[in-house]
């Protein structure tokens, strides 16, 4: 069954639409949860909030082609209340950051695994509003005008936020990597 067919049999009351749309679904509202939050826990419970309040809610879909925004606007308002609820914006220490920074290679020779591991570090510094649009947009291939709808913003003021959160990411990236060259700079001259 295709998403469409899903999504209207699960305005219908079909259940096992509603079990296809959370199987396919789950991965990527664990992902763009986890990304905000950096708890396992955290996302898992956010995870399971939103797709409860998807099922109780499922009167307020309208129409099928918002569903995916509907979505991530569900998980995001849920992301968002663990955030205000701890009192605390996630961040990585600077130990951490350096640590990831201090590795042998530079930026443009580590694998694909060390480059998300990096950039990760650094997308968890951004403020939640630059943190969210960064993952719709580069993790969830949402484009402007769903992360428009999901954050309940201007499509100009999406495309300035990322803007800013890319230039934000690529500053702090830079300062790593400067002083990660000044380190082996120092250890070679010892």
């Amino acid at each position: 069954m295709n998403e469409y067919d899903l999504i209207e049999a699960f305005k219908e009351g079909d259940e096992f639409a509603f079990v296809s749309l959370y199987n396919r679904f789950k991965s990527p509202v664990f992902a763009f949860s986890y990304k905000m939050l950096m708890d396992r826990a955290q996302a898992e419970d956010v995870m399971q909030e939103t797709f409860l309040r998807v099922y109780e809610n499922r009167d307020r879909l309208m129409k099928t082609s918002s569903f995916k925004s509907w979505l991530f606007t569900i998980a995001r308002n849920q992301c968002l209340n663990q955030i205000r609820k701890s009192g605390r914006q996630v961040a990585m220490s600077q130990d951490a950051l350096e640590s990831l920074a201090s590795s042998d290679t530079p930026l443009s020779r580590m694998d694909k695994s060390e480059q998300v591991a990096f950039v990760t570090a650094f997308l968890h510094e951004l403020k939640p509003e630059y943190r969210e649009v960064i993952i719709l947009r580069e993790y969830q291939n949402l484009n402007y005008e769903e992360i428009a709808a999901v954050t309940r913003s201007s499509l100009s003021s999406v495309k300035s936020r990322l803007f800013k959160a890319r230039r934000k990411l690529s500053e702090r990236m830079q300062e790593a990597e400067a002083r990660r060259l000044r380190r082996l700079e120092a250890g070679r001259s010892v």
